[in-house]
């Protein structure tokens, strides 16, 4: 069992954006009360469950909607004596985090962690999230929380701006995560086309810049292909992970939330799903690049009604994810000596191996 765990407070489901790819199509202005707040968080951070750690995320919608709510638990958390240890923490659009609010968080950073959601340079961000690019204040984020990743969502309508987008956000010294949305469709073949034009500029521009890590969707760890044990689990929904609704109730993570999905599932049944059903997707048995292709549970329950049911138009973004992957590194291999590229004699080898795998073996498939 990890010794840390995750419980989220939907503390409001209020939001000042309506993103494009947004799978919370049933917001409404409910938001958590003080005493639901604090009734949680007691029990979590002195529950007998064999986790030593809790990070308490406050999420929404717009999570800063509800400042002076997170502004009192916070105070009434950091005014007690806990036998876990804790980190707060918000996912924000940056939009509210100005004026009052930003003087609280800045006060505060050492207790406090902020991870902005931020698609990119100007113009992607403006297309998938409703033109809210120069409200933010990017270098806030960047000075008070150095190290905090930002989460970069590519949507088909921003996909032609996504080399530039990573790029800039390199330049920028910002960290980030980047994936590609859930639940919109990726079945138009041009949006395929796209992606192989943006993925080809980012190879180039990784191969000529070996210092520079990769972003995460060609950071995938395929030296896990050389392993015949398949991975059995991709997340901690259910197990390290609870997340609580504006009543209260818990979730095995927020997309399992009524503002996420349209059917009436009761909390019992989707409990049951994690109980009674395997996690794996029958049809990827055989997939040479499981061991690399995450998944969701919740965007699978919620679009398929399966947790473990995957979107089939993502599976060739994610081969060609892998298989541009693969030919940086040989690229690398090629130009860089193991010491240059900063390698272990071990992990130099498992790459090499699982490069040559995937570029003779994965084309077939595709």
């Amino acid at each position: 069992m990890s010794a840390r765990k995750t419980i989220m407070l939907t503390v409001t489901e209020k939001c000042n954006l309506n993103c494009t790819y947004c799978y919370e199509k049933n917001k409404t202005l409910k938001t958590m009360n003080y005493e639901t707040a604090i009734k949680i968080i007691d029990e979590e951070l002195t529950v007998n469950d064999g986790y030593e750690e809790c990070e308490i995320q406050f999420f929404g919608g717009e999570p800063f909607f509800e400042f002076e709510l997170i502004k009192s638990v916070c105070e009434y958390i950091w005014s007690k004596q806990y036998p876990k240890k804790y980190q707060c923490f918000a996912t924000t659009n940056g939009t509210l985090v100005h004026g009052e609010i930003k003087k609280w968080l800045f006060d505060n950073k050492d207790n406090f962690i902020c991870g902005l959601s931020l698609d990119g340079n100007k113009k992607a961000h403006d297309i998938n999230r409703c033109q809210s690019f120069d409200l933010i204040d990017i270098d806030f984020f960047k000075k008070t929380w150095p190290e905090q990743t930002a989460k970069m969502t590519i949507s088909p309508e921003s996909l032609p701006y996504l080399a530039d987008s990573v790029i800039f956000l390199h330049e920028q010294g910002i960290p980030f995560s980047n994936n590609l949305a859930y639940g919109v469709d990726w079945s138009d073949d041009n949006l395929i086309e796209t992606m192989q034009l943006q993925l080809k500029k980012l190879a180039d521009y990784y191969i000529d810049n070996p210092n520079v890590t990769p972003c995460k969707m060609l950071n995938m760890r395929i030296e896990d292909l050389n392993y015949p044990q398949k991975i059995k689990r991709w997340c901690g929904a259910g197990i390290g992970l609870k997340a609580y609704d504006t009543f209260g109730n818990a979730y095995p993570c927020h997309l399992f939330q009524p503002m996420s999905y349209d059917a009436d599932r009761s909390i019992a049944s989707i409990e049951k799903c994690f109980i009674e059903q395997n996690t794996m997707d029958p049809r990827c048995d055989k997939c040479s690049i499981y061991n690399v292709c995450p998944t969701c549970y919740g965007h699978n329950y919620a679009s398929t009604g399966d947790i473990a049911k995957r979107d089939e138009s993502l599976c060739r973004f994610t081969k060609l994810n892998t298989l541009v992957i693969s030919y940086i590194w040989l690229k690398k291999f090629e130009r860089y000596s193991r010491e240059e590229l900063r390698l272990s004699k071990q992990r130099y080898r498992a790459l090499f191996d699982a490069s040559k795998k995937i570029q003779e073996e994965l084309p077939k498939t595709m």
